[in-house]
């Protein structure tokens, strides 16, 4: 009985069939093939993601012929169309869907996958072949022996999930179609003076920004108040100490008070103890890494995008190094065999001592988290691999590897134990206080060290006194709260119930790509000129759809779709009922805008051009050679001139790069005699094409040296497959 499976992408479909069986490959197109698996008469298809999306239909593609209400009211302005890409595809599925008698719905396993098979894929199948049998293949690995189990055990389709992924399509269509083009229309006069089309404006990400407005608006209003703290420097075997007055801060009304008492004790070289006292603190393992976690973990912990994060995951999945990263789980269940997971660490380089004392000490029970939302477990490195493994893809690979790997065996460490040690102190009659917290144990910091906080050497202190090197008067201004960062959006955006945990990197980058909030030192967000003034206008007229409680609700709505509490249309319905009143609160008031538009259009006009010259150019992943805090930028000048500068325009550090050729900055790949990102540089000349490399850094450097800059040139190291190596 020949049977159709169905996957996602290409590369789960080569691992689904090669795990059932010897493989042969028939090719559709140049990026299309089919995996035939002969000895089970099995064909493997894979999909690129969603092949079908909503679009408006013919009688409202005009903005200026239709009423954006009716997107709304009238269910027939929006349908289901294919994607550009998808036509091959849906070919394919019509073509091998009339072969087999069965089809496995093999997209990955969540919501969106459960969307993608059901929804787009499953639709063509049945029309072509209307007595097919459907089950689903739900995988949290393409490890061989789980494929190879999971497909002995098929279950019936997720209807639910699918109808939960069709329900949040629906809804963000109707309200992204309906209020980008109202709010559109309503700012076209300031639109057309920055040279902008259009205001992008969808449910969850025009509610973050309004968040992120609210920050930057307290940012933006925040008055310093001054304030004063009295602390000492005192000092024990060579040791400093830093002990703080137990009175501070001194505020604005208490200068005085701080100042009398500095000039009293200023000259002070003893600090008597008044009271010494010890506490153990147990600091436990961590929990296991839902996707949510791992987002924060990893940008955190690497300073990378939360888009960037969930890429590599999900390209680690792919290629069976990590189960599945998309799960709310963070308990594994009870029948999980960790015991095969961890053996193969034993003999590993870096994580291999660690892992045998795992086993002599018989500690093979992780820690537990709250969730363990059956889909999938949290989330495991599958393989043990070095870092040298020509598994990964690129450098990012083995640093997120790395990380998920040590997390996942920290889950079974000792505790780590802390020493606090607590001063009471008199420095002529004025009270001081001190901390010294010191690690005694390492215990699960051993293999996961970017989990552990800084730390003072351990000593003891049996002394009645302690000599005073100096005493300070420091005068200082209360500091705003933070722009937020990658990891603080992650956490605010779950806090919320801003968006699914798949979804959140990409609305960050959506807010970024629309030009309405852009990086600023230290990874951090700031909302743009644009967006500032977008969301100050639509809070007079619109404040309800941009608060979070309407997302939220309608995220509610569809977590009851996924368990079965409510029907998909029931939903849809719901939701349009509740947006349709917000629209037309819109549009009622939508007057209060138009009056502002004099007033602030030359100023953000020349904002959003500053801000577009400033934000457009590609970046290294190496830090500047001169402030080494910040990365180079590769600027384009509007005379077609060419150079990295360092992204901190006070810095004032640049360096040239070939005026010709296209530049592909390889973030993966460092100049092994430099440190710094290594450059491709692609010439066409004629039908001729040229390809070579060099490191900017040395580049910069050819005069000083006995070099021409090429990397080809230089004596010690060559690129092979686009790595920089040591030479034979």
């Amino acid at each position: 009985m020949p049977i159709l499976i169905i996957s996602e992408k290409n590369k789960a479909a080569k691992g689904i069939a090669e795990a059932l069986g010897p493989v042969t490959i028939i090719s559709k197109t140049k990026f299309l093939h089919v995996y035939h698996i002969p000895s089970k008469n099995i064909y493997v298809v894979p999909l690129r993601g969603h092949i079908l999306e909503y679009r408006n239909t013919a009688q409202y593609k005009s903005w200026a012929k239709s009423d954006p209400r009716e997107i709304i009211t009238n269910p027939k302005s929006i349908d289901k169309v294919a994607i550009s890409y998808a036509s091959p595809y849906i070919k394919t599925l019509i073509e091998f869907s009339k072969l087999c008698d069965e089809c496995v719905i093999a997209t990955d396993a969540d919501i969106e996958g459960c969307n993608i098979g059901l929804f787009d894929a499953l639709p063509f199948i049945i029309k072509a072949n209307r007595s097919i049998k459907v089950n689903q293949l739900w995988l949290s690995s393409l490890e061989k022996k789980e494929i190879v189990s999971k497909y002995r055990n098929l279950i019936p389709p997720k209807w639910s999930w699918g109808e939960s992924g069709e329900a949040r399509a629906i809804i963000d269509a109707f309200i992204g179609f309906s209020s980008t083009r109202e709010v559109t229309n309503t700012f076209k006069p300031i639109l057309n003076e920055i040279n902008n089309k259009f205001v992008s404006i969808g449910r969850v990400q025009t509610s973050l920004l309004y968040l992120i407005y609210l920050r930057d608006l307290e940012i933006e209003q925040f008055i310093p108040e001054p304030y004063w703290t009295i602390t000492a420097n005192l000092e024990h075997k060579n040791y400093n100490i830093k002990a703080v007055h137990t009175k501070n801060p001194f505020v604005k009304e208490k200068e005085s008070e701080a100042k009398a008492i500095f000039q009293k004790i200023k000259d002070e070289k003893i600090a008597i103890i008044l009271n010494n006292t010890k506490e153990s603190v147990v600091i436990n393992p961590p929990t296991p890494l839902n996707t949510s976690k791992a987002l924060v973990l990893l940008t955190k912990t690497l300073r990378i995008s939360a888009r960037a994060a969930m890429n590599t995951m999900n390209s680690l999945y792919l290629n069976q190094i990590i189960s599945y990263p998309r799960t709310d789980s963070d308990k594994y269940n009870s029948t999980f065999d960790h015991i095969q997971y961890l053996k193969n660490f034993k003999p590993h380089i870096n994580y291999g001592s660690y892992t045998v004392n795992l086993f002599k000490e018989n500690r093979m029970n992780p820690t537990t988290g709250k969730v363990d939302a059956g889909d999938h477990p949290p989330i495991t490195p599958l393989v043990s691999l070095e870092q040298k493994s020509s598994k990964f893809e690129n450098d990012l690979e083995k640093k997120v590897y790395d990380i998920l790997a040590r997390h996942y065996l920290a889950l079974f460490g000792k505790q780590a134990k802390e020493l606090r040690t607590k001063l009471k102190l008199s420095i002529k009659d004025e009270v001081f206080a001190s901390q010294i917290v010191a690690l005694t144990q390492s215990g699960f910091y051993e293999i996961a060290p970017f989990l552990k906080k800084v730390y003072q050497p351990l000593f003891e202190i049996q002394v009645k006194e302690l000599p005073v090197n100096k005493i300070f008067l420091n005068e200082k201004e209360t500091q705003p709260l933070p722009h937020y960062t990658d990891t603080t959006l992650l956490k605010l955006m779950e806090k919320e119930h801003l968006g699914t945990k798949s979804t959140r990197p990409t609305i960050i980058k959506i807010l970024v790509d629309r030009k309405l909030i852009y990086r600023i030192a230290k990874n951090r967000f700031k909302i743009t000129e644009w967006g500032k003034f977008l969301i100050s206008e639509l809070i007079k007229v619109w404040l309800p759809f941009l608060k979070p409680d309407f997302t939220r609700f309608v995220e509610k709505l569809l977590e009851d779709v996924k368990e079965n509490r409510k029907t998909m249309d029931s939903v849809v319905t719901t939701v349009k009922k509740l947006f349709l009143d917000l629209f037309d609160k819109f549009r009622n008031n939508k007057k209060a805008i138009t009056f502002q538009f004099d007033s602030v259009k030359d100023n953000l006009k020349t904002a959003m051009q500053q801000n577009s010259t400033q934000k457009s150019f590609p970046q290294t992943t190496s830090k500047c050679p001169t402030c080494n805090t910040n990365p180079m930028s590769l600027v384009t000048t509007s005379q077609k001139k060419r150079f990295l500068a360092c992204s901190d325009r006070s810095c004032k550090t640049y360096l040239p790069v070939p005026k010709t050729g296209r530049i592909t900055i390889l973030k993966s790949t460092t100049c092994l005699k430099c440190g710094f990102n290594v450059f491709k540089i692609l010439k066409r000349n004629k039908n001729k094409t040229t390809v070579y490399y060099i490191c900017p850094k040395c580049w910069s450097n050819r005069y000083k040296e006995e070099t021409n800059g090429f990397c080809s040139s230089c004596s010690g190291y060559q690129i092979s497959k686009d790595q920089c190596v040591k030479r034979n």
